[in-house]
């Protein structure tokens, strides 16, 4: 049998791995300081002439066996993981593929690679493109590389250069090899993009992730200047300065239905990934109004990183994860939850502006994670997905932190009396305005001065407060559209109620009439479940029993008085409450701990909501316990409900231990095929109410405290 190889010719490599296989003429200088710094370099220069660049680098080199055997093998490489260079610097090599050599074609038309290794002799390779030749030459001295490219394909302006200088100061991510550009205008050496987090300087908070694949822990390190010292006084339970948190991915991660793997697959998944790490910068813009609300210490930092976020695998970024795109999708998550972080029930999100940093892989750590071939993109599997999972849990303790934070200064706020406004004194009788003392004229003229930033500020704050909202109105209207299509198939089946309710009996009394039942209950008849009529029947009048319950509930549920506030007695709703859940199911028994007397202006809705929710959360989150006990205490302070639900359920789930107040975020949810909005509306109605919750705890059970109020 002959064998045969593929024959291709020069040129048609070049234009296909060089020319077309590099996007972007900075990408391929990148790959040519790649196989710098994996050749040892200590020092790499980039030359820019006129029509000419050359690079010279002081690394290992080649020599003329080199070149025959890996130089022109493409796809060949003889690199290792790792090396020492002569600084005894560890270095984790870049390149593996063979093909990142042509990003010479991609920059000019000739080129000319002078090499030498130490003790050896040096050599000359060249290339047009269309054929290639070596030569030895004594002339070179120095071990390492010069590279002479001829024919630019593109003009390297001033401007050009600067930017590539920038570049390469965010996709080289050391120090142990120096990168010098020199320009007919200006030399320069590359420095660290991202520089050991200042706050106040460079950001006002810094996250720091750890993922580690042994226990599938991820510890996430907050540090914040963001507030000033004040603002501690109103967050008794938070540090406005530090947050450390452990989250278990195992927990976090196995009800995404998305992957669709199984408990241990995940787990096997979680481990694959490897160890990484992550430094992030928080920063944002206030205005001085927002700044005095909210306790800020700075309007925004001096010098604020606020370029992206990059991706790493080691010493070097990956190609089009260099901060331009936001592959963590964090303004898509910003548009679904798009509350301000003073919401008091809405989950605040970070966007792709405010948040800035690095991601660091490792090449044989996480090799699960790939870039493509040609080296343009990453591949986007289930890995990467999880990946990208993980680093979203550390930024979400991020925002649960600071919107805490933000949260409890808020509520500071609205404690706050403000003086009675002098305007609206001098409104009602200009004539007022000379008789004012020095004190009032001063008062005077800074309430003028606030409604004028009030209303260069009015325009911004509603459409944001509108924006706010508007995800909630979508869930409400999604959840009200079906309600509705409910309630009409159940008016429509009205009609047909006492068909349903004695349409079994009419057929067992004819079956009878018929003298056919018997026969139909003999074990002969009856030994196939799917032929056993009476059995059959009898789980058909369930179901029809069900129906009317269903019916029953829709109508009633959405009848107009149920909306109108009214003195009632709180006592006789929750028994009716506890009437309806007790007959619809056998396997909860709910008591209940009220001063009959205690009567409330209230609509009817308000409560059924909050306890529907809660009462269907404790069957939901305990489908495996053969029988539940709820307990609903409640009693009256002045013009609140003081309330305390608890049932004798598993609990909070682990994830929720640390933060039982997640269970409140929207779309938040343990269960594989769960919406997650059960105690999202919950808390909303609560809030909206004029109430607010107390605490949330797992003790013996689910247990949570709350008040309800009469703004509804």
């Amino acid at each position: 049998m002959e064998r045969l190889q593929y024959i291709i010719e020069d040129s048609t490599i070049a234009e296909v791995l060089g020319v077309q296989n590099f996007t972007n003429a900075e990408s391929a200088i990148l790959e040519i300081v790649k196989n710098a710094y994996d050749a040892k370099a200590l020092q790499l220069t980039l030359h820019f002439y006129e029509n000419e660049l050359i690079v010279t680098d002081d690394g290992v080199g080649m020599n003329e066996e080199d070149i025959k055997l890996y130089w022109m093998h493409i796809g060949k490489s003889c690199k290792k993981y790792e090396v020492i260079d002569d600084n005894n610097k560890r270095r984790v090599l870049a390149g593996s593929k063979g093909v990142g050599r042509f990003a010479l074609a991609r920059l000019g038309k000739e080129v000319k690679f002078y090499t030498k290794k130490a003790n050896d002799i040096g050599v000359v390779w060249d290339t047009d493109w269309q054929s290639s030749s070596i030569e030895k030459c004594d002339e070179i001295e120095e071990h390492g590389t010069k590279i002479v490219i001829n024919g630019l394909r593109e003009k390297w302006s001033e401007k050009k250069v600067k930017e590539l200088l920038k570049y390469l100061s965010k996709t080289y991510n050391d120090t142990s090899m120096k990168i010098i550009i020199i320009h007919p205008k200006f030399e320069k050496q590359t420095e660290p993009y991202f520089p050991s987090p200042e706050l106040g300087i460079n950001c006002l908070s810094s996250i720091y992730l750890s993922y580690d694949s042994n226990t599938h822990f991820l510890s996430t390190k907050i540090l914040s200047d963001e507030f000033s010292e004040e603002a501690q006084a109103f967050c008794s339970d938070i540090s406005i300065s530090n947050c450390d948190k452990k989250t278990n991915m195992d927990e976090e991660l196995k009800n995404v239905s998305t992957w669709d793997l199984s408990k241990e697959e995940l787990s096997e998944y979680l481990s694959n990934i490897g160890d990484f790490v992550a430094q992030f910068y928080f920063n944002r813009k206030a205005s001085k109004i927002d700044s005095e609300k909210f306790l800020y210490k700075y309007m925004q930092a001096l010098s604020p990183i606020n370029d992206g976020i990059v991706l790493y695998r080691n010493a070097f970024s990956i190609s089009s994860f260099e901060g331009k795109k936001d592959w963590l999708d964090l303004n898509a998550r910003s548009r679904k939850s798009p509350a301000a972080a003073s919401h008091p029930t809405g989950a605040w999100r970070v966007r792709a502006n405010q948040l800035a940093g690095k991601v660091i892989i490792d090449k044989k750590e996480n090799y699960v994670l790939q870039d493509l071939s040609n080296r343009q993109g990453f591949n986007e599997n289930t890995y990467f997905f999880m990946f990208v999972e993980i680093i979203l849990s550390g930024i979400n303790e991020f925002e649960r932190y600071r919107q805490g934070i933000i949260r409890a200064i808020d509520n500071k706020n609205k404690k706050i009396e403000q003086p009675k406004p002098i305007i609206d004194k001098v409104l009602s009788d200009y004539k007022t305005i000379p008789n004012l003392s020095e004190q009032e004229a001063r008062q005077l003229t800074d309430e003028i001065k606030n409604y004028q930033k009030e209303k260069n500020e009015f325009k911004r704050e509603k459409e944001t407060l509108e924006e706010r909202y508007k995800y909630d109105v979508r869930i409400l209207n999604v959840l009200s559209t079906t309600g509705l299509k409910a309630s009409s198939i159940a008016h429509e089946m009205k009609n047909d109620r006492n068909s349903i309710s004695v349409n079994i009996d009419n057929i067992i009394d004819a079956l009878q009439t018929y003298g056919m039942w018997d026969e139909l209950n003999t074990p002969e008849r009856t030994k196939k479940a799917y032929r056993n009529v009476p059995n059959l029947l009898k789980t058909n009048q369930e179901v029809s029993k069900k129906i009317l319950v269903f019916m029953d509930t829709m109508l009633s549920e959405i009848e107009k008085k149920q909306f109108i506030a009214r003195w009632q007695s709180i006592s006789d709703i929750i028994n009716h409450i506890k009437n309806n859940w007790e007959r619809d199911y056998a396997s909860i028994s709910i008591n209940y701990l009220i001063d009959e007397d205690i009567c409330f202006n209230i609509s009817e809705d308000i409560i059924q909501v909050i306890f529907d929710n809660l009462i269907l959360n404790s069957i939901q989150q305990n489908e495996e316990k053969p029988h539940i006990n709820i307990t609903i205490s409640i009693d009256k302070a002045g013009d609140e409900l003081h309330v305390i639900y608890r049932d004798n359920g598993k609990g909070l789930d682990k994830k929720y231990s640390s933060d039982p107040r997640r269970i409140l975020e929207v779309h938040e949810t343990t269960r594989e095929k769960g919406h997650g909005l059960g105690m999202w509306i919950v808390n909303n109605t609560i809030v909206m109410s004029g109430g607010g919750i107390t605490s949330i705890a797992s003790s013996d059970g689910f247990v949570m405290e709350f008040s309800i109020g009469e703004k509804l």
